[in-house]
């Protein structure tokens, strides 16, 4: 209900009035500077998300590598003279005799 044109406005409601004010802005000046001025900022938290994806693309890409060595090492232990055959044939550029071999063109490489 509104105070009627004689009643005075007490003292007490004005000052928690004018301490409520002050408790809000304290709190939005702590939030500014947590957010903004303390470690870790808002800035380094978007970058560690950036800084994480390329950490899973890189994981992945490891993975992978690790799964084709694996691959090799499989075959190389089911099949160890095919294995010495293509590692000779492949690394080392060895041909048998009576072989031709024909480089590719260039745009083909």
């Amino acid at each position: 209900m509104g105070r009627s044109s004689g009643e005075k406005k007490s003292s007490t409601d004005s000052f928690v009035k004018n301490f409520l004010y002050i408790l809000l802005f304290v709190l939005l000046l702590n939030t500014f500077a947590n957010l903004f001025l303390s470690k870790p900022t808002v800035f380094d938290l978007l970058r560690l998300r950036v800084l994480e994806k390329e950490l899973d693309k890189k994981i992945k890409e490891e993975l992978n590598k690790n799964r084709r060595l694996q691959n090799i090492y499989e075959f190389m232990k089911r099949n160890p003279r095919e294995f010495k055959e293509m590692f000779i044939r492949e690394y080392l550029l060895k041909i048998r005799k009576g072989e031709r071999i024909h480089p590719l063109p260039e745009n083909l490489r």
